[in-house]
């Protein structure tokens, strides 16, 4: 494979070109500074949010209904299952400003429960599960697992998992123990299995609601039914408190337009950190040294 190749000879130097990602997804918006900067905070009462962080430290994560993004959540899955269809990663998804600005419009979430000062980390993912093919999410695991918290259950960083489609036991939904569930939750022997299979939490989610996790809590994506049932596409990110020590660098400013560069990079260093949830896939390593500009 050459510099000039990609999975089944499409040029890789087209992805470096804004223009073609323009074309590509035109109700989309590519590092257009006036479309970032008019963008709304998300309309969250104060009680919800002071809910939402209460129950990341009791139960290790949150979930909500869908919410009103101001954004064509609809048209961001439909780009990534044309990303899918062309056999493009659906993580360069973040190409686009909507994949960014879906996090920003939570920064007072984000900042009631990791505080004000808190970072982006240059962390994300993007899924397209396809119960057609047999497909399935990333098996059980936790992340940071106890390290990543505070001896008062307060995380120090945050995984935020978005659905855009309806995400349904069928299609791969997420499953969780929650923390307040698992006997070996927060302690030296959490890689040790306890729990109760009656524990086990489903999180069925329409598309546009929100989903969040420290990462200490185990949690999975679930093996899709073969069955005719749509994919389950979905995002997620990573951010952390300012105050400790840096889970990955470098951070980002959490309210930045990223350059079309950076975003480049940033992608393209996914593709080997979370290279062993796709052992088969050997692309993406390929990807890796030659997306960036």
């Amino acid at each position: 494979m050459n510099s000039s190749s990609f999975y089944g000879g499409f040029a890789v130097e087209r992805l470096r070109d804004p223009t073609f990602w323009h074309q590509l997804a035109p109700t989309l918006h590519v590092c257009d500074q006036a479309f970032w900067d008019a963008q709304p905070a998300l309309a969250l009462s104060e009680a919800l949010i002071a809910t939402l962080a209460e129950r990341t430290i009791r139960e290790g994560y949150f979930q909500t209904d869908p919410v009103d993004w101001q954004l064509p959540i609809a048209d961001m899955a439909a780009l990534i299952h044309t990303l899918r269809q062309m056999q493009i990663p659906p993580v360069l998804a973040f190409v686009y400003d909507e994949f960014w600005l879906v996090y920003v419009k939570m920064g007072a979430l984000l900042a009631r429960i990791l505080g004000d000062d808190y970072v982006t980390l240059p962390n994300m993912w993007a899924w397209h599960i396809d119960p057609a093919q047999n497909e399935h999410g990333w098996k059980p695991h936790r992340d940071r697992g106890r390290a990543s918290l505070f001896e008062d259950g307060r995380p120090g960083i945050l995984n935020i998992w978005l659905p855009l489609s309806d995400a349904t036991p069928l299609n791969g939904c997420m499953y969780l123990v929650p923390a307040d569930r698992d006997p070996t939750y927060n302690t030296p022997d959490e890689m040790i299995m306890q729990y109760q299979l009656n524990d086990i939490r489903a999180l069925p989610a329409p598309a546009g609601s929100m989903l969040g996790w420290n990462q200490a809590v185990l949690h999975w994506g679930s093996h899709s039914a073969p069955r005719d049932v749509p994919p389950r596409i979905s995002i997620g990110a990573e951010f952390q408190r300012s105050d400790v020590a840096p889970f990955s660098e470098p951070w980002l400013n959490p309210t930045a337009m990223p350059t079309f560069t950076d975003r480049l990079l940033i992608v393209a260093a996914q593709f080997n950190r979370y290279r062993h949830h796709h052992p088969d896939d050997a692309g993406l390593a390929w990807l890796a040294d030659h997306l960036a500009p």
